[in-house]
């Protein structure tokens, strides 16, 4: 797979995603593309959630082993694929029109294993915080035992094998690593980058592919530094948001899409006093009724009414490291393991 960024494009074009679609996603809407996210984006689009392949900036080609590929054109493999750019473009340059991609070759020798990729970290959501003037505040993402377990146990009992991984966060990013344990006890790590670098992100081979068996899980853990920040920073899309994701690439392939996990909201709140929340049917994000000086705020809001300093930061990163969280465990389709909320 190679990328083909437009010639002078190479710091607007921040990174592309391809995703395989529902087999029964419908043609009707192929001849143009969309704004991604906007609510004109045809609703077929929403069904296009698995990654197939993730390019960053600064990344260069990737080849698969002799051994592994991805399989195309087969009776259980994806009709239609969605390609996702985005873009970065802080000085707000008008009238730009981009041509970017990729370039994928095949080959019809098939080779003896599928690949697949797990996304595992945390999963994308307001709910994922991170305080203002922080020079250090870590976040984890957990690919639970539970989770892999029932997955591999039901598809794979002996295991899968990851030979690629992708480190991806954004501004804020600083060490991000892969951790890997068996039955409690941590392996060496499956992938990290000490020195992350936002414009530079791509996938890192492993030196030997590493087997992942049921009765292991998977941490994503993300440091960031947010000391020039004055409000806080949410999970999200934007590059101004951030995001805390391990991307393994391994073979033979499974149907588990996304390993992730996410805080539990509630326990967060109360850690700025918060005593009552309502979730309105119409509205999101969820309103806060008490105490008074919260009340009819956003939780967004009243986060960012808080008064935060860097003890107080250091405080709520201990706290929410010990909170119960809420797992997805995803397969390819629409669909979920059955696995529900964890405590650590």
């Amino acid at each position: 797979v190679e990328p083909l960024i437009q010639k002078g494009h190479e710091s607007l074009v921040h990174h592309i995603l391809l995703y395989e679609c529902e087999r029964d996603a419908n043609d009707s809407v192929l001849e143009y593309g969309h704004e991604c996210y906007h609510p004109n984006m045809p609703d077929v689009f929403l069904t296009c959630e698995t990654v197939l392949y993730a390019w960053a900036i600064g990344g260069e080609g990737f080849t698969y082993p002799p051994n592994v590929g991805l399989s195309i054109g087969m009776p259980e493999d994806p009709t239609y694929v969605l390609m996702e750019i985005h873009y970065d473009n802080p000085s707000h340059q008008e009238g730009l029109i981009d041509n970017s991609g990729l370039k994928l070759y095949y080959t019809p020798q098939t080779r003896k294993y599928d690949a697949g990729v797990l996304e595992a970290g945390i999963w994308v959501s307001l709910y994922h915080m991170i305080p203002p003037g922080m020079p250090a505040f870590s976040s984890e993402g957990h690919c639970t035992v539970e989770c892999l377990e029932e997955a591999l146990n039901y598809e794979k009992p002996d295991g899968i094998h990851v030979f690629a991984v992708l480190l991806h966060a954004h501004q804020a990013g600083q060490v991000l690593r892969t951790r890997h344990f068996r039955k409690g006890v941590e392996q060496k790590l499956l992938a990290y980058d000490n020195e992350f670098d936002f414009n530079f992100q791509e996938f890192q081979y492993l030196d030997e592919e590493r087997t992942i068996l049921p009765g292991d899980n998977i941490i994503t853990e993300c440091q960031y530094n947010t000391k020039s920040r004055s409000t806080m920073t949410w999970g999200g899309l934007s590059t101004r948001d951030e995001m805390c994701l391990s991307y393994l690439i391994y073979y033979p392939k499974i149907n588990l899409a996304r390993c992730e996990s996410i805080p539990e909201i509630n326990e967060q709140l109360q850690f700025i006093g918060v005593k009552e929340i309502y979730r309105p049917v119409t509205s999101w994000p969820l309103i806060i009724k008490s105490p008074r000086r919260y009340n009819n705020l956003t939780f967004t809001e009243a986060m960012n009414t808080f008064q935060w300093s860097r003890k107080k930061g250091n405080a709520f990163n201990e706290r929410v490291r010990k909170m119960p969280i809420n797992v997805r465990c995803s397969k390819h389709e629409s669909g979920e393991w059955s696995v529900s909320t964890q405590s650590f």
